[in-house]
């Protein structure tokens, strides 16, 4: 089974893996919790100053090319930054046993702390091989399946392969939107370092002029009006019991059905600009 700590001071989701016997009035200490705290001021989670002595190494980590395709588009940089000023957009947490857990270095090692947040890139691997890639009649459908979550089929500008298969960006990612910080991406890493008392990481800055940039789109995300409330969900809540629901739920796979459909039109007059 899967160990799920879900953020429960805000509203709630649909989500069918949450047990049925959590009722809407067990929340009511989170929601207590949340409105006696103190309103979330104005902060910066860049750390200035503070660690100039790394720059030239977080410079190497940003000349990756990786990195460079994986933030191409983006206003984006690399700099230092407190975990405990960063809001979450994620609900959820989820842990898995069977996953190897990486080592969380001491607050001092740097070299430890920038592999750990500009983590190599991923190999792309399927759980179960023998489900991993399936044709359908007449090769116009493929399967591809996976217990890793974060599977992904992106496009390409390679015209040979418009279509590639990631397994999802090493980095740890935090961006800035309409005045406030959050964790773009790194959410099982900012967990075991907060928990572990490790507050200061060199991550990946973007500056996110859209939602969409800021990758806060998908509908199990909290909603744009409750991060931009008064007491938003932060992603140090993850570690208070007190805002925090822990359930279990069934492992998951991921699934992908990509369906080939073929069409002959006629084609636009020269000079047409359709």
């Amino acid at each position: 089974m899967i160990a799920v700590r879900e953020l429960a001071g805000w509203d709630l989701d649909v989500y069918p893996y949450r047990p049925h016997s959590i009722a809407p009035a067990s929340l009511l200490p989170a929601k207590r919790h949340i409105v006696q705290r103190v309103d979330l001021k104005s902060t910066t989670a860049p750390i200035d100053g503070m660690y100039d002595h790394l720059r030239d190494q977080l410079k190497v980590e940003a000349l990756r090319p990786d990195l460079q395709s994986e933030m191409a588009g983006l206003e984006w940089t690399v700099d230092i930054v407190d975990l405990r000023c960063l809001l979450a957009f994620q609900r959820r947490v989820s842990f898995d046993p069977s996953r190897e857990v990486p080592s969380i270095p001491d607050a001092q090692d740097w070299s430890g702390l920038i592999n750990l947040c500009f983590g190599a890139e991923k190999q792309v691997v399927y759980q179960r091989p023998d489900r991993a890639v399936q044709h359908g009649s007449a090769r116009k459908e493929f399967v591809l399946t996976s217990n890793d979550p974060n599977l992904q089929i992106r496009t390409s500008h390679n015209p040979s392969t418009p279509l590639t298969v990631h397994m999802g960006s090493p980095f740890f990612e935090v961006a800035e939107y309409r005045g406030r910080w959050f964790l773009r991406d790194g959410y099982h890493r900012a967990y075991r370092l907060l928990r572990n008392g490790i507050f200061h990481v060199p991550t990946v800055v973007v500056r996110a002029r859209t939602l969409e940039e800021l990758g806060a789109t998908r509908p199990w995300f909290f909603s744009e009006e409750i991060l931009f409330c008064p007491n938003p969900p932060r992603v140090i809540d993850f570690l208070d019991d007190a805002l925090v629901l822990t359930y279990s739920r069934p492992p998951l796979i991921k699934t992908f059905r990509v369906t080939i459909e073929e069409s002959l039109e006629p084609a636009a007059p020269s000079g047409d600009p359709s």
